[in-house]
């Protein structure tokens, strides 16, 4: 089953010339661009939340730092650096091991700052990365089973970084990666490859004017999760899921009114009972979603809401049997 949908914009007739209703619920395998200028009618809203698909449980756990931080016989490596042009690199092959790196240089040209770099080889590490400042590297590389990877940049309430870049790989089974991000112009990319991988990726600029957010995620194996979480004035998240009962989570909210901006996303998942869940939420700008499930028994669910008369685009792709998808558009004039 193929599905684009659209509203804010005017369009009259379908491809047969006749008149289209803007509150009809259109049937398999038509597509229109729905004019909808005063919300969304109550009796579509009814009849969305009555036929929200039964398999779209979209959730995804949260990772915690277990209270014994890889502590039975590690070896630990604690880095801590205050100033400019600073790298560090932490290297350990074993069982056990743990690596901790802070970095702070908030005062730092955008293009050139900090570079913290992780890698462990074995099973049972652990790995954090804690930068503020502009222009920071965090790198992570893990081999091995029970990796955990934990990279933080900025903070909540003193949001003093931008340009950030984070990157984290894992190879083998339980993997966990937390990807947080704070302020500007940031980017994070997770690689993970094994079974019951999950990735969580949290990115505010809160209201200041980010330029973007950028998030990517590529999962191959089974029973992988990933949440890709963004708050800014114009985000961007890609997803690649390959296996079975994957689940993808994307929620994205702008946040200011400038025109032209957009949260733009895309789910691309291969297998069987596979998740996706896109959430927009748009101020004064454009949502568009894009999702390609290629299986049996997969599930899509999306819901985007602009107001003021802007645009939500949505376009979901199903190849196989007995998958589901819904579309939830809300567009009104406040």
């Amino acid at each position: 089953m193929a599905m684009c949908l659209a509203t804010g914009m005017s369009f009259a007739q379908n491809a047969n010339g006749q008149d289209l209703d803007p509150n009809q619920r259109l049937v398999t395998g038509q597509s229109a661009i729905i004019n909808q200028t005063t919300g969304t009618p109550d009796v579509v809203i009814g009849f969305v939340t009555d036929a929200l698909p039964a398999e779209a449980n979209c959730e995804v756990d949260q990772i915690d730092v277990p209270d014994d931080f890889m502590k039975k016989g590690r070896n630990k490596v604690a880095v801590r650096q205050v100033g400019d042009f600073n790298q560090a690199l932490g290297i350990q092959e074993g069982m056990g091991n743990m690596s901790l790196i802070r970095q702070n240089n908030d005062k730092f040209d955008p293009k050139i700052g900090n570079i913290a770099s992780t890698e462990q080889i074995g099973f049972d590490n652990g790995a954090s990365i804690k930068q503020f400042g502009n222009g920071n590297e965090g790198r992570i590389y893990q081999v091995g089973d029970g990796n955990y990877a934990i990279q933080d940049v900025g903070h909540d309430t003193a949001m003093n970084s931008e340009g950030n870049f984070a990157y984290a790989e894992q190879n083998g089974e339980g993997n966990k990666t937390s990807q947080k991000q704070r302020y500007d112009n940031n980017e994070a990319t997770a690689y993970t490859n094994g079974n019951r991988n999950t990735v969580v990726q949290d990115q505010n600029s809160g209201t200041n004017d980010s330029f973007s957010n950028i998030a990517f995620v590529n999962q191959v194996g089974d029973d992988n999760g990933a949440q890709q979480v963004q708050v800014g004035s114009n985000n961007s998240a890609s997803l690649y899921q390959t296996g079975e009962r994957n689940i993808s989570v994307e929620t994205q909210t702008m946040i200011g009114d400038i025109e032209g901006n957009t949260n733009f996303s895309t789910v691309n998942q291969v297998g069987n009972d596979n998740i996706s869940c896109v959430t927009q939420d748009a101020n004064m700008a454009r949502n568009s979603s894009n999702v390609n499930q290629i299986g049996n028994e997969n599930s899509s669910l999306v819901n985007q809401t602009a107001v003021l008369g802007f645009k939500n685009a949505s376009c979901v792709k199903q190849s196989g049997n007995l998958n589901t998808a819904q579309v939830s558009q809300t567009n009104s004039v406040q």
